[in-house]
């Protein structure tokens, strides 16, 4: 079965849909199969992008939870700077912001909105959503995971990523997981864009959009004129612009790892693992939306959402896909970890939606 996984993804490289990939299937502590396509190897570093958010932000926020420094329905003012009577922190709660339910935009480009990184706050803060915080919709956001970010750091009085190395990598001997990988793994990381076209042409767009619901005209102005996109290769760095002009370190993006850590990481919300407690990982893996238009627990989807990339696997698994092309389910009944790691944006952007679905579906029978 392993030689089968290996044959897709090499069809996925020849075709074009990735430059590389990596890949590891597991059951409890027990490797199925794992291997490498294309100019990478097993130890590979990948650009994780949004897995960040449930192996990062919604991870420590549960943590948190768990101490009792953090409470599902507390708004987000209770931890940030609020600038309006009206704003989306006055009126969002931490559960909303982990389900995606809180109402912020799905982007905007934060380093053409901001002249510092340290305007970010108040910039996202000044949202005002469109719709009632909560409502029964899901609206897949990277703001609602930045500014959970900033509450993390509130809460363990350090940079997200020194509280990250201590609460969650150290404990669990993680090596080379860690935002800002030093230059000198540049040669173990997958590299991810050519220059940031996809986000000029994003931001260019949002730019031109008549009656926008969440820009002022000076502001939409603003994005026009903004022209500091990074030039060449993208390698070693975040892929994220936002991130990026963050430092680096953000509650949406910017954890780099294996695909053996990833797995090490993922198995801490199954049974058995050592950082929360079976009450907690309900709220991480059940599903807290219902009603939604997406099945949605604490920082994962839920392969009962329509769509969900989780092909192949039973209905109580739940995982995430990472815009570079990464992509982490876990199905419990099983207690199976399914990792694909790829740069589908470099040099240009593919799609891996039907790759995906075949590699869960191949990789599903190795448990049967």
């Amino acid at each position: 079965m392993g030689d089968d996984l290996h044959e897709l993804l090499a069809a996925a490289l020849a075709a074009g849909e990735v430059q590389s990939a990596v890949w590891l299937v597991a059951r409890r502590d027990v490797v199925l199969s794992q291997g490498a396509v294309g100019a990478a190897q097993p130890d590979t570093l990948y650009d994780l992008a949004s897995l960040t958010k449930p192996l990062v932000t919604a991870l420590l926020c549960a943590y948190f939870m768990e101490r009792g420094d953090l409470s599902a329905s507390h708004r987000l003012s209770d931890y940030l700077p609020t600038p309006e009577p009206n704003s989306i922190y006055n009126l969002a709660t931490i559960r909303e912001a982990l389900l995606h339910t809180a109402g912020f935009p799905a982007w905007l480009p934060l380093y053409a909105l901001c002249d510092h990184p340290a305007e970010a706050p108040a910039v996202i803060g000044r949202i005002r959503p469109r719709r009632k915080a909560g409502a029964a919709r899901v609206v897949y956001s990277d703001l609602g995971y930045i500014a959970l970010g900033y509450i993390l750091e509130h809460l363990g009085g350090r940079p997200l990523d020194v509280l990250f190395d201590e609460v969650v990598a150290q404990p669990l001997g993680l090596e080379a997981t860690c935002f800002r990988p030093p230059a000198a793994w540049r040669n173990r990381i997958a590299p991810t864009e050519n220059g940031n076209a996809h986000e000029r042409a994003m931001t260019r767009r949002l730019a031109a959009e008549d009656g926008n619901q969440w820009l002022s005209a000076s502001e939409q102005v603003r994005l026009l004129r903004y022209d500091g996109y990074r030039q060449g290769p993208i390698h070693g760095e975040v892929h994220d612009g936002n991130a990026f002009f963050l430092g680096g370190v953000a509650g949406h993006a910017g954890l780099f790892s294996t695909a053996k850590e990833v797995w090490q990481l993922a198995r801490e919300f199954l049974p058995g693992g050592r950082l929360l407690k079976p009450a907690t990982l309900a709220s991480c893996t059940g599903n807290l939306t219902p009603d939604a238009n997406e099945s949605r627990s604490f920082g994962w989807m839920l392969a009962t959402t329509p769509g969900a990339t989780g092909a192949g696997l039973s209905p109580a698994a739940f995982g995430h896909t990472g815009f570079t092309g990464t992509s982490l389910w876990c199905d419990p009944q099983t207690e199976c970890v399914y990792v694909l790691l790829t740069n589908r944006t470099f040099p240009i952007r593919a799609s891996l939606q039907e790759v995906r679905r075949a590699f869960h579906a191949r990789a599903a029978r190795l448990v049967r």
